[in-house]
């Protein structure tokens, strides 16, 4: 069993906004946006890469997802798993805590699904 990955600083907490933001992470583009709370998933659908920072974000009571603006694909932004395709596999999801006002995240294992 491998040792989680470590939590990595991204930048202030009081300056994203529900528009999100796009961050860099060891050398990976990440998309976070603020509801209820902070999601964080890979900025790049995994259909033709197509970037999901462009695309909208809708929130209901119990989801929240993010719609490709390039050819549909649905994620949810909690676990990176489509919602619907034409995309067939998740992006990869960041676990998110704040810490005297810093966000900070680390890549999340993949779900066995």
């Amino acid at each position: 069993m491998s040792e989680e990955e470590p939590w990595a600083a991204v930048g202030p907490a009081e300056v994203l906004t529900e528009r999100g933001a796009v961050e860099d992470l060891s050398g990976e583009r990440v998309f976070l946006h603020r509801a209820e709370r902070i999601f964080a998933i890979r900025t790049r659908s995994t259909h033709q890469g197509a970037p999901l920072a462009r695309g909208s974000v809708r929130a209901s009571a119990r989801l929240v997802t993010i719609t490709c603006a390039a050819h549909g694909s649905t994620f949810n932004l909690e676990n990176g798993r489509v919602m619907r395709g034409p995309a067939t596999q998740p992006v990869a999801a960041y676990d998110v805590r704040v810490i005297e006002g810093s966000v900070e995240l680390r890549r999340r294992k993949e779900d066995p699904q």
